[in-house]
């Protein structure tokens, strides 16, 4: 029996040419799961959270095992009572073993990785012959006929990416070959169903000058910036810019120009890292200890050092690592670097290129793959002293390609959780500020003499944010936008308000959206056990305890707050009674962040914030 499984289009399994797809949704949804990630194990906890979400039956464990069960018998019948060879059962998940080329995502992803090598090779009629076989085997948009949960859903994005990639690269090829009279049809109606895609506009302009129809090449470029601007308030790429340029002038070639190596035009050091701020206050042992950790001048050996900088969102991660940046920047003046992560689009990939751009490297000239960018980036900085600044990363995985291959080089990388897994790490987990550090901030902010005034006041609006730094600068923000303006009148607004979060913000000051970047990053299951657990009062609480509010063993409870603290956005009680159970506990900022989450759910629910308030000053000690 040939089994056939197909994902690019409507979600299809053949059986010697006879169609044997379930119809089922929810089956259909797990067989696409497992065919997406073909001959690798996939837990249970995945099938669970991409069928039912955030809120899963208590019975979704024994569903998924019945859906098994079904898919078994359908795509595996077996007159033997052992289990079949196609689908197997490991430790809480499940594999799907099949052949790669009885999958057309896989086929489709092994012709288009050969057809970018070829074009990268100049071998364009082998591209072109590659790119359009593996473009066929598209059927429509993948799995189509699929209700898809979150990954499902990430994955047909990925999916739909790598077929403009390749239909790029297809276009790319014959626009070399010299076929761009048959190319300017394709290409109008592509710019139509993308509008914000600047290859196939780039694309467009050349094939169209290449036919002598230069006015139009110049009114496509005209259309896509006004879209771009309007859209994202974005300019066009410079690579962009220089082709309407040449265009204007009348330079852009007829025929493609023969591939150059790319050879770097020398430029400056870099210097990217953001304005240090000049307010910025407390920290200093901490910032002593990072930079005596990365100084060259200050190191017994070789090897490239890093210092990890952890903390909840808000407390003062990046402010505190440009902070280290500045006092370090004399000591390497190879060049300082800096990316943020944390948007869409800003990934390794895209750093390097950043980075290799900054040092003289061509953008058309620059390799299409991590493993190479990363490659050209360490051959360029080995003989160098250079300082690399990587602010929100999530894992090892973002630092690893982007580190500099100099034994004198540094890098700091902020991140909620630590980066544990990068050798030379030195890390530095920031606290919110002491009651003093605050009152400080504060003072510098809106004025020593306003704050001198009514000290007591300030003292408690600090202590209600938890001395949260940015909660702390948002708060000092609001107060010196209205002069005058009592600190009693903040203070009374913050401890009696029902969306308290709606304070902390201020232009582009927003506590609220730093806390929901990190609850965007951890599982729909912990995002569920952070919104639940304000419900166990205002106090700590340990494992079990949590496992009872959470309806799921302590150990799984345990897993969920480990991955919450992981983020940044729960905290283990450091005051617990010696060979006691660990004890968790919400920032009061966080608490918040919970509640209103879950009030947004269930309107009933009692809002805690003003209780909480009331008691919430003896936090201050914390000072």
């Amino acid at each position: 029996m040939l089994l056939q499984f197909k994902l690019l289009g409507p979600l299809c399994v053949l059986s010697d040419d006879r169609d044997i797809t379930p119809s089922a949704p929810k089956l259909r949804e797990i067989l696409a799961l497992l065919i997406v990630r073909a001959n690798q194990f996939v837990p249970t906890t995945d099938l669970v959270d991409e069928v039912w979400g955030a809120d899963p039956p208590r019975s979704a464990q024994v569903t998924v095992q019945t859906y098994i069960h079904r898919l078994r018998k359908s795509l595996f019948p077996k007159e033997s009572g052992h289990e079949p060879a196609g689908l197997h059962t490991g430790w809480h998940g499940y594999r799907l073993e099949i052949a790669a080329e009885a999958v057309d995502k896989i086929q489709f992803e092994h012709m288009a990785q050969q057809g970018s090598a070829a074009l990268e090779k100049g071998e364009l009629g082998e591209a072109t012959e590659l790119l359009r076989h593996a473009l066929r085997l598209w059927r429509g948009p993948a799995m189509s006929d699929v209700e898809t949960g979150e990954l499902l859903s990430a994955y047909a994005v990925r999916l739909e990416e790598s077929r403009l990639r390749a239909l790029e690269g297809r276009i790319e090829a014959d626009l070399q070959l010299g076929r761009h009279r048959g190319l300017v049809s394709e290409l109008k109606e592509l710019t139509m169903t993308q509008p914000l895609h600047e290859g196939f506009h780039s694309q467009l302009m050349l094939a169209l000058h290449r036919c002598q129809r230069r006015d139009e090449a110049l009114d496509v470029y005209r259309r896509f910036r006004a879209r771009l601007v309007e859209d994202l308030g974005l300019e066009p790429s410079p690579d962009l810019q220089r082709l309407h340029r040449s265009l204007l002038t009348a330079e852009a070639e007829a025929r493609p120009a023969p591939e150059v190596p790319a050879e770097r035009v020398q430029v400056d050091a870099p210097a990217q890292l953001p304005n240090d701020i000049a307010d910025f206050t407390g920290r200093a042992e901490l910032i002593g200890s990072a930079v005596q950790w990365l100084s060259p001048a200050e190191r017994a050996d070789d090897g490239l050092r890093i210092v990890s900088v952890m903390g909840m969102p808000g407390v003062g991660k990046s402010a505190f690592a440009v902070r280290v940046a500045h006092r370090l920047r004399p000591a390497f003046g190879d060049g300082q670097f800096y990316a943020r992560f944390g948007t869409p689009g800003t990934g390794p990939k895209e750093v390097l290129g950043q980075f290799l751009r900054a040092i003289g490297f061509p953008a058309d000239r620059l390799p299409d793959t991590v493993e190479e960018r990363a490659t050209m980036f360490r051959s360029w900085s080995v003989d160098r002293n250079v300082l690399v600044v990587l602010d929100d990363v999530l894992s090892d995985a973002d630092v690893q390609p982007l580190l500099p291959a100099g034994p004198r080089c540094a890098v700091v990388a902020t991140a909620c959780s630590g980066l544990q897994g990068l050798a030379g790490t030195h890390t530095i987990d920031l606290e919110p500020l002491t009651g003093e550090e605050s009152l400080e901030m504060l003072s510098v902010i809106v004025g020593r003499d306003r704050i001198a005034a009514e000290r007591d006041e300030a003292r408690s609006l600090v202590a209600l944010c938890g001395y949260l730094p940015l909660a702390v600068r948002c708060l000092g923000a609001r107060l010196r936008s209205v002069p005058g303006w009592p600190v009693r009148n903040m203070r009374h607004h913050l401890e009696t308000s029902t969306r308290p979060l709606d304070l902390l913000q201020f232009n582009q000051l927003d506590v609220r959206s730093r806390l929901a970047g990190s609850y965007r990053t951890v599982p729909p299951a912990a995002q569920t056990a952070f919104r639940l657990l304000p419900r166990l009062g205002t106090g700590s609480f340990t494992a079990v305890e949590a496992a009872a509010r959470l309806d799921c063993p302590p150990k799984r409870a345990e897993a969920l707050l480990a991955r919450l603290v992981g983020h940044g956005l729960l905290r283990i009680q450091k005051d617990v009674v010696e060979d006691g159970p660990v004890r968790f506990e919400f920032h009061p900022i966080t608490r918040c962040y919970a509640e209103e989450l879950l009030g947004s759910e269930n309107d009933a629910m009692p809002y805690l914030w003003p209780t909480y308030m009331r008691t919430v000053l003896g936090f201050r000690n914390h000072a």
